[in-house]
């Protein structure tokens, strides 16, 4: 149980500060052409947030009525998100507890191993920021699996400090609990277990815990972490600094040495995460706020949508074209990237020359409306960037309007498939190795810019196959009024420049494929294994919203995942 929440602190967010955001948000507002009207797709109708039972606060179900919304692509992990939102916490509480709940209910996507980017913003103060908690490589000497640098724990340390309402404890023990007493394994991470099973059965650490009775487990079994979930109540008990410093962190560099891995204790103490000010792409009356290196797909996609935005180009074209036109888009934005990408992910350009209106602008000049561009036109050099297919994504929104979009990794499915002895923690790959690297993180989020309130949150994973679901789901919501759910179940493809080519999902996609080469690109077929999720809110949401605002909050039905949400009973 817990006291009732003091009204939440910001002085963190200083005069100097605010006005830096300010100023770095208008370097970015050209002024651009309106897009339609959001059409209002039917989910949520907010309710008061007056608890009329017995029920305490910190305890699920003492919010009555709209307590927000989270979607996830591992249940387990959406679960408890929803009850610290039901509980009376914000959206920050709620992307914490995903996130080391994820660490134990999907292990292949994510662990204390491993770390990501998040977008945030809070609705309260209109503020909009990114939390870059990306994973370094580690520089220990001798390991045969080189490792990254475990930042997780500190990351969602920066955002509880920074956002968060709940006590440090209430955020963590769910995950502890769940690895501590165990939980049952969920279809989502039953599938990836069977499709890395020949690799974790080369592993006896990671077999002693995913495997206990001599198989992986499967979908309905007792998974039980208890090493995991002794290094998780000292990071409850301690704060993060525990994990970072002292007894714990040693035996967690003498445990990543023992496991092949690369992680020095001046490098896992000296991390801290880094506070940035999110790339801001206008549009109409919203902004969509990305986040910049090393997350490098944030650049990226506010390359791709200005292309899109550009003279209303996606709205105003045919139904038939526009499929070309995002294979277009995506090749350019690819031979693009290798322009400005430099050395550990970083940009060698202004970040505001990257996403320069007429810069862009000018990488559409040879578009045709009826024939595929050829790759080794738009990258003479013919480079080719190798990303690996990996990670999981989540969002999350409260009653009051603060949002968090997360896109977390290992760098590698199940990371490097090694535990560090004693802690139950699955090694990160290092970055920088067999594609292994944070290209296609970005989560991203609209605000509108009127009333400074949430519109959109979308988060993904895939590798390469992430941003080009994002950057349809976009186009189809935002600029063609699809409804999300319907936006989310259409055919996807991924469209790059070397080796040319445009790969269309099996299921579903022939006619896609089709339309695709008779524009003249080479198509290949894929069964398409990345994931998205989604919450959009045309009306935004505020304090004063009431029942006003409409929702929709749904998981990509490509996966496993959960969407939850408050309906105008409270359910």
């Amino acid at each position: 149980m817990f006291d009732a929440p003091a009204k939440r602190s910001i002085a963190v967010l200083t005069t100097d500060f605010a006005f830096n955001l300010m100023r770095s948000h208008s370097r970015f507002k050209w002024r651009l052409p309106k897009v339609t009207a959001f059409t209002l797709a039917s989910a949520l109708i907010l309710q008061g947030c007056a608890n009329d039972s017995n029920v305490e606060y910190g305890v699920a179900g003492y919010v009555r009525g709209f307590y927000g919304g989270v979607v996830a692509d591992e249940p387990n992990a959406a679960l408890i998100g929803r009850d610290i939102l039901t509980s009376g916490g914000n959206a920050a509480d709620a992307a914490v507890a995903m996130s080391f709940a994820l660490s134990v209910s999907y292990p292949s996507a994510i662990s204390l191993g491993g770390g990501g980017v998040c977008i945030v913003h809070d609705g309260t103060i209109g503020v909009t920021e990114v939390i870059d908690f990306i994973p370094p490589a580690g520089t220990g000497m001798g390991g045969d699996r080189p490792s990254a640098v475990p930042t997780l724990t500190r990351g969602m340390a920066a955002l509880h400090a920074r956002y968060g309402q709940f006590p440090w404890a209430g955020v963590v023990s769910p995950a502890e609990r769940m690895a501590r007493l165990g939980h049952r394994v969920s279809r989502a991470l039953a599938v990836e277990m069977s499709r890395a099973a020949e690799p974790l059965y080369g592993e006896p650490a990671a077999l002693a815990i995913f495997a206990p009775n001599g198989r992986l487990v499967g979908e309905g079994d007792q998974l039980s972490q208890p090493e995991l979930g002794s290094v998780l109540g000292q990071i409850r008990a301690g704060g993060a600094g525990a994990f970072y410093n002292g007894a714990l962190a040693r035996r967690v560099v003498d445990g990543v040495a023992q496991a092949g891995g690369t992680l020095t204790y001046e490098e896992l103490r000296d991390y801290s995460p880094t506070w940035r000010l999110p790339l801001i792409i206008p549009f109409g009356d919203d902004e969509l706020n990305l986040a910049p290196p090393p997350a490098a797909a944030g650049p990226m996609l506010g390359v791709m949508w200005r292309m899109l935005i550009e003279d209303d180009r996606y709205a105003d074209a045919a139904s038939e074209e526009r499929a070309h036109l995002l294979a277009e888009v995506m090749k350019r934005a690819s031979a693009d990237r290798k322009t400005w990408l430099g050395e550990g992910y970083s940009s060698t350009m202004p970040l505001e020359d990257v996403l320069n209106p007429d810069r862009v602008a000018g990488l559409m000049a040879n578009y045709s409306p009826t024939k595929a561009t050829p790759g080794i036109e738009l990258d003479p050099q013919n480079r080719q960037l190798a990303e690996v297919i990996s990670g999981t994504g989540f969002v999350t929104v409260d009653r009051n309007g603060m949002a968090v979009a997360c896109d977390l990794t290992l760098y590698n499915p199940f990371g490097t498939g090694r535990v560090a002895p004693g802690t139950g923690i699955l090694l990160a790959a290092a970055p920088g190795l067999r594609g292994r690297n944070p290209l296609s993180l970005s989560p991203a989020m609209v605000i509108n810019t009127g009333t400074l309130t949430f519109r959109f949150g979308l988060a993904s994973s895939g590798g390469p196959l992430g941003p080009a679901s994002e950057i349809q789901i976009m186009a189809d919501t935002l600029l063609t009024e699809k409804p999300l759910d319907a936006a989310l179940a259409e055919p996807r493809f991924l469209a790059v420049d070397v080796p040319d080519a445009v790969l269309v999902e099996k299921e579903g996609g022939d006619e896609l494929a089709a339309s695709l080469k008779a524009k003249g690109h080479p198509v290949s077929r894929l069964s398409w294994p990345g994931l998205a999720t989604a919450i959009h809110c045309p009306s935004g949401i505020t304090r004063s919203s009431s029942r006003s605002a409409l929702c929709r909050v749904v998981h990509d039905p490509r996966g496993y995942g959960l969407s939850s949400f408050s309906d105008e009973r409270g359910g």
